[in-house]
């Protein structure tokens, strides 16, 4: 047993229940969150398809709250058997570039971290290890966002895509890479109305990719 283990026994962080190991979920309340489905086609535009894994709420709502707000790096580890029902469908999809919506500078200096990076790095890299044979799932942490000075949970639809309409650009080491023919997979943690990840998407599209899919954590809205 490690310290934090001994200081802070795991738990489940949907219904408290003792478990093994931290970030670890009981059985019932793994099948209680997890909800995987699609945003229906007539609510995208740059992308080709969105995948979300579960429901917003309990534990999955504590774990990123925690996460982006309280500073509790640990508590993304609880994200990870939720990543993992994706597996069987990211292997047939095959993306040559895993890349997470970036957060701006600014808040990056707040939480001193990308909480997209906490979320997905791990599990982008093994697989980037196991199956990627230097060709597939590279992560590629190529976008740049600037600051909007405003939490988009605070904001309605509408000023939601106006806020984000043009707050993404290149990383300066990546402001001539060629994605022509590449599928990409665009990775954040929630999703409300879209309007971030189609911002995102927007950008990369133009670099020809062949197909450019998104996957968040959890949603509310769908």
């Amino acid at each position: 047993m490690g310290l934090l283990d001994f200081l802070f026994p795991p738990i489940c962080p949907h219904c408290g229940t003792p478990v093994v190991t931290q970030g670890e979920w009981c059985e019932s309340c793994i099948t209680d969150i997890l909800h995987v489905r699609q945003v229906p086609e007539k609510f995208l535009q740059s992308l080709d398809c969105v995948y979300i894994l579960s429901d917003y709420r309990g534990g999955m709502k504590s774990i990123i709250y925690d996460v982006k707000f309280n500073e509790k790096k640990e508590q993304s580890k609880g994200t990870a058997p939720f990543l993992a029902s994706h597996n069987f469908y990211i292997h047939q999809f095959k993306p040559h570039y895993i890349i997470p919506v970036p957060s701006s500078t600014e808040k990056k200096k707040i939480r001193g971290y990308n909480q997209v990076d906490l979320f997905f790095k791990d599990w982008a890299l093994s697989l980037e290890g196991e199956y990627g044979n230097g060709q597939y799932y590279r992560w590629l942490d190529c976008l740049a966002k600037i600051d909007t000075k405003k939490e988009m949970w605070a904001l309605s639809g509408t000023e939601r895509l106006e806020t984000v309409k043009h707050a993404f650009t290149w990383q300066d080491d990546y402001k001539d890479i060629d994605f022509t023919d590449t599928r990409i997979l665009l990775v954040d943690d929630i999703y409300t109305t879209g309007a971030t990840l189609e911002a995102a998407s927007r950008v990369l599209a133009t670099r020809s990719p062949l197909r450019i899919e998104g996957l968040t954590l959890t949603s509310g809205s769908f």
